[in-house]
């Protein structure tokens, strides 16, 4: 769920998610799954946010394949106000010890507002996009979602991520991606000079699937796992496209079935939102091994230690 924060600057604009602030930066804010410690069927709604529940699911098998006396340390990257570092204090309780970091101040400060709020003590630090204030080997796993296509050099940051992973740790990332081979109506549009991504101003370092297999090898990390996400977005999230296709006046087919899809599917919320992010999950595990679509979940790892 996203969260429209009204935030006024001095000459009364508003800042909130998906706004620029005064130094152009994008901010980012949703609200978090959980409030509450979680119960097993709290842990059922992750299945209604399917990017979280798989990136969570890396980190659970991660916790109970170590069964280490002391807590799993994490690191967030790109925390933005906040949402994930208070779920995963709620998820995954005393097994794990928990920092965030972002680019943007006046995220940092959110993000430091709601530990508050929440009674939680989870350090959140500024950096500055691409030299992480670690050393090395410090985290079992570093998480980091939407985050890579905002990055302006990603080898030199995905080096330092790498850095600061421990040997046989891991990395846990979705990452925004060039369209797809197979993301036929996006690259018909697209081709036609009409871009369905909402964030296309701030999506600065774009992959294909092949790009961003070769970047995190090159670098060092072996990868485990890579789902594509949702390959029939047109159907499913009509909502995503329509903003783009309701100020044109071609597509007459198009621009009237992403219409009728997209009031249908906001007469219908909850339950038709809730069915969208149901089937992307089920997509994602299936069809989303093979397909090429838009952005992608990975689980990468960075090789334990050989021993001479």
């Amino acid at each position: 769920m996203i969260q429209y924060l009204r935030m006024k600057t001095k000459k009364n604009n508003t800042r909130g998610w998906g706004v620029k602030d005064d130094h152009g930066s994008e901010i980012w804010d949703s609200r978090p799954v959980f409030s509450q410690p979680v119960t097993l069927k709290d842990r059922f709604l992750l299945i209604f946010y399917p990017k979280r529940f798989l990136l969570f699911r890396y980190i659970q098998k991660y916790i109970q394949s170590h069964n280490k006396k002391e807590p799993i340390k994490i690191l967030d990257v790109g925390c933005a106000t906040g949402s994930s570092l208070i779920d995963m204090t709620y998820f995954f309780g005393d097994a794990v010890e928990i920092y965030g970091i972002d680019v943007v101040h006046i995220q940092v400060e959110m993000a430091r507002e709601n530990m508050r709020k929440y009674g939680m003590t989870i350090p959140v630090e500024w950096y500055n996009g691409t030299y992480f204030p670690y050393k090395a080997n410090t985290f079992d796993i570093v998480y980091s979602s939407d985050v890579l296509g905002h990055v302006e050099d990603v080898p030199r940051w995905l080096k330092d991520v790498y850095r600061i992973v421990k040997p046989g740790g891991i990395f846990t990332v979705f990452s925004e991606s060039a369209l797809g081979k197979h993301a036929y109506i996006r690259n018909y549009l697209f081709k036609r000079g009409v871009s369905t991504d909402p964030h296309a101003e701030f999506h600065i370092s774009l992959y294909s699937k092949k790009e961003l297999v070769r970047l995190f090898q090159k670098t060092g990390f072996r990868i485990k796992k890579m789902y594509t996400t949702v390959w029939a977005k047109f159907f499913v999230h009509p909502d995503e496209l329509y903003p783009a296709l309701s100020k044109q006046k071609r597509f007459f087919v198009l621009r009237n079935c992403n219409k009728w899809l997209y009031n249908l599917k906001k007469k219908l919320h909850p339950y038709s939102t809730a069915l969208a992010e149901l089937y992307s999950l089920i997509e994602m595990v299936t069809l989303g091994r093979f397909v090429e679509s838009q952005g992608y979940i990975m689980l990468a790892q960075k090789p334990k230690k050989k021993n001479r």
